[in-house]
């Protein structure tokens, strides 16, 4: 069974390794993904993956948690809890879409996710919204906030959680698509995100806000 050489090794190993299967699991999803094809991104032969990573399942579920972290912590970091629900919304449309922009390896390795059942990725939100405290409770109890002192109508704090994650993930994901119907979007997509930034916000906030309180 082959062994890493110097004891920093490890570490750099399996780091490497993480994001070569994050690259993989991301363009081909955990069934058409291929260990051989991780071990060659990641630069090392495949004894050695399995020397860290027994099976492509364990592989999966490692990468996919670590990477977890970093989306819950990614969210924790969008939020903005203080002053008025528009300006926190504002807030993290903005900051969910820019980590977004620099990770969309991890969105498509989400959607892959869904597409396959999303049981693991079910385990791990169902564990996310019963955290005290964690980032998913508190946006819920930010629009429960919001509902209560009349800023924005009443309205299901779930049903708005996913409306605007998915307002500010989606066009990721189907970029082609979103290419093809906006010519700025295929000539110039930073531009693109950040007029999707501004249209966002004004479409769900208008939307929630009571009469006169979006003005």
């Amino acid at each position: 069974m082959p062994e890493p050489t110097t004891k920093s090794e490890p570490q750099e190993t399996e780091q490497r390794i993480f994001q070569a299967a994050l690259t993989v699991f991301a363009s081909k999803g955990r069934d058409g993904a291929r260990m051989q094809e991780i071990a060659d991104r990641a630069g090392i032969n495949r004894a050695l993956l399995h020397y860290y990573f027994r099976t492509k399942q364990q592989l999966y579920q490692a990468v996919f948690a670590h990477l977890f972290q970093q989306y819950v912590a990614s969210f924790r970091e969008s939020l903005q809890l203080e002053g008025t629900f528009g300006e926190a919304l504002k807030h993290f449309i903005g900051a969910y879409i820019d980590y977004v922009r620099e990770h969309q390896d991890m969105a498509r390795l989400m959607m892959n996710e869904n597409l396959a059942g999303g049981s693991l990725l079910g385990e791990h939100l169902a564990k996310a919204f019963a955290t005290k405290g964690s980032p998913q409770q508190s946006m819920e109890a930010a629009i429960k906030r919001a509902v209560e002192s009349g800023e924005i109508r009443p309205v299901c704090p779930r049903q708005t959680m996913i409306t605007i994650i998915s307002s500010c993930l989606l066009f990721f994901l189907i970029a082609p698509t979103v290419k093809a119907m906006n010519p700025l979007a295929a000539t110039d997509f930073d531009a693109f995100v950040e007029a999707r930034k501004k249209h966002v916000f004004e479409v769900l906030y208008h939307g929630l806000a009571l009469k006169g309180a979006a003005s």
